[in-house]
């Protein structure tokens, strides 16, 4: 996948949500960063049949809203089934 692709698509995306705009700096690029991750974990686990993605999050609240998200979109691209959710410590 093209990075600069997926970047212009993550943020056309972003840029029009009024929370991320009144984010500071840093929680922006947070956010663009976990949309990046799960965005290359989809493609890959669509791509490739045999890559089972692996996300890793630091805290549950992170956790939760990544596996909402990826279930959102799991009756569309059954292919995410292969994608697991891991919080470490």
């Amino acid at each position: 996948m093209n990075d600069n692709m997926l970047t212009k698509f993550i943020l056309s995306f972003l840029v029009h949500k009024d929370e991320y705009v009144k984010m500071d700096t840093d929680q922006q690029q947070l956010i663009f960063q976990t949309c990046k991750t799960i965005m290359m974990a989809i493609y890959n686990s669509i791509k490739y049949e045999n890559v089972h993605p692996v996300i890793y999050c630091g805290d549950a609240e992170a956790q939760e809203v990544i596996s909402k998200a990826i279930g959102s979109v799991r009756n569309f691209l059954p292919s995410t089934d292969k994608i697991t959710i891991h919080l470490i410590h």
